[in-house]
């Protein structure tokens, strides 16, 4: 791997300050995702940021989200666990370009933001599994009702190999279903794949996006932004602990 394919190599060019000046834009088409400092320019509002990428996307709870723990949920945006990587958009009815999170309060522990190149994971990746993402279709399904707008046509299914809009190279377009969970916030399976094949599957795609050639792990500090483009990188999330404040907005564009 090179620095061009390498995430610990890439995510060194893909900071930039979150003044008005920003190059943000710039490093975002890049790379797919880039990290915004607090600037002694002023910070530029997240809303604003994303206002250039497209229409910010409605959900149930409207068109921004501040995402940290609630009591009695079944939403896994919301509790503390891990949350597997994947790209938004399977699960509901809106379709989502852009991903935009800001830090409002951050954890003494965990909770970091998970996010894997396409093309690191691609130069990464055994040449038999991705001969066996170019052949499959996943099924998705939403596990928390009355959240996400429901789809009437039912489950989406979607290949995990998809073109890269910018590049036109292979861009990863996949939910992780693993390890199980039952209190996860989706599902995913394999279409024909018995569960132990998903399983099997799962495991040795989960086992490519964790390497630190392919996955950089962003640890949350106040003020930053981190924005992802959800077409071109995959992303989750870091447990962290139940006594640990993690206090994230989100705005999503399509």
């Amino acid at each position: 791997m090179d620095s061009i394919t390498d995430m610990r190599h890439i995510v060194a060019d893909a900071r930039c300050g979150r003044g008005p000046s920003s190059a943000y834009l710039e490093k975002l088409e890049r790379h797919g995702f880039v990290v915004l400092e607090p600037d002694d320019e002023g910070s530029v509002s997240l809303e604003d940021l994303m206002a250039p990428l497209g229409v910010p996307v409605s959900y149930g709870f409207g068109t921004q989200l501040i995402q940290e723990q609630r009591p009695n949920t079944e939403n896994s945006q919301f509790r503390t666990g891990a949350i597997p990587m994947h790209v938004d958009g399977h699960l509901n009815a809106n379709p989502v370009s852009y991903i935009g999170l800001e830090c409002l309060e951050a954890p003494y522990e965990g909770g970091e933001t998970l996010v894997a190149n396409s093309r690191a994971f691609f130069a990464m990746a055994p040449d038999d599994l991705v001969e066996t993402l170019r052949e499959i279709k996943v099924e998705y399904w939403s596990k928390v009702s009355g959240f996400y707008a429901e789809r009437p046509d039912g489950n989406p299914v979607v290949a995990p190999v998809q073109v890269d809009p910018v590049t036109g190279e292979d861009a990863l377009c996949v939910g992780v279903d693993y390890p199980e969970d039952p209190s996860r916030n989706f599902g995913a399976a394999v279409v024909g794949y018995s569960k132990e094949q998903n399983l099997a599957l799962f495991e040795k795609l989960a086992d490519v996006l964790s390497r630190p050639e392919v996955m950089y792990t962003h640890k949350w500090r106040v003020g930053q932004v981190l924005i992802m483009d959800n077409r071109r990188v995959v992303h989750g999330r870091a447990e962290y602990p139940v006594d640990s404040p993690r206090k994230v907005l989100r705005i999503s564009v399509a």
